[in-house]
């Protein structure tokens, strides 16, 4: 089952559209390469790929809410430091038992990020919007 971006999680708002739209490829490849048998080394890179772009994006969101004051940041960073944590901790386990969680990350992920674009980032837009900055 292939993970495509869907039209629906655009927040209208072009570095985190574009973002969320490397999130979604990076989780597709990866979901790809462990669907083939990929390489360990192959499917390692892609999820340290995977962490690296969550952490550059979760940074981003971040800077943008500070910025404008949103409300709810305190729980959107808690959702993203809990996410970054699951993260490095599949990395971690991906690198002593590598086959059979590799499995697991791309549905893992592909429920999280949608999850997170409809009813975490949709909110901080909801409030851009209704003070006329986005």
């Amino acid at each position: 089952m292939e993970l495509t971006w869907n039209s629906r999680y655009n927040t209208g708002i072009q570095i985190i559209d574009e973002q969320h739209q490397e999130l979604f490829a990076t989780v597709d490849k990866l979901r790809g390469s462990v669907q083939a048998g990929g390489d360990r080394d192959a499917i390692e890179g892609l999820l340290a790929t995977l962490v690296h772009h969550s952490e550059r994006h979760f940074a981003t969101e971040e800077s943008f809410m500070a910025r404008y004051g949103y409300p709810d940041l305190p729980q959107h960073m808690a959702e993203h430091a809990s996410m970054l944590t699951s993260l490095h901790e599949l990395l971690g386990k991906f690198r002593e038992s590598h086959h059979a969680l590799a499995l697991m990350v791309p549905t893992f992920m592909e429920g999280w990020l949608k999850h997170h674009i409809s009813d975490g980032d949709f909110g901080f837009v909801t409030f851009l919007k209704s003070r006329d900055l986005a």
